[in-house]
């Protein structure tokens, strides 16, 4: 005998093995290696910024502190200058205090004769007096 084939009935399939899900381990590591470079360029980033910034201050200032300098050294030089010419303006003074005590002393010599009524003293003080003054 034979069997009979039914039309209606579906045949039957065995079941298929259940597909093997891909490892997705490699794009975590990806992903979490691109965050952390991402993150690092961004700290970096910010360092520069930053650096950058207190970069340009300090040059400010260096700039600032070289103005000062030089306006300084002018003071000085200005300072060193004026005590020159204070020294020697002090020197032709002194000099010339001394001429004048030398022509005081030759005329406190003619007064002195003067009132001793000594005229041969009073004339060579005289004398001495011209030519001392």
């Amino acid at each position: 005998m034979s069997t009979p084939v039914l039309p209606d009935q579906p045949e039957t399939v065995a079941p298929a093995a259940p597909q093997q899900q891909k490892k997705k381990s490699g794009v975590v590591v990806l992903a979490i290696v691109a965050v952390l470079l991402l993150g690092a360029a961004g700290a970096f980033g910010a360092l520069y910024f930053v650096e950058k910034g207190r970069s340009t201050d300090l040059s400010k200032q260096v700039e600032s502190k070289n103005t000062e300098i030089a306006g300084l050294t002018k003071k000085a030089e200005d300072a060193d200058k004026l005590a020159t010419t204070a020294t020697d303006q002090r020197r032709t003074l002194e000099n010339e205090k001394n001429a004048m005590k030398t022509c005081r002393d030759s005329a406190r010599k003619v007064t002195e004769a003067g009132m001793a009524q000594d005229e041969q003293k009073i004339a060579s003080a005289l004398l001495d007096m011209m030519t001392k003054c």
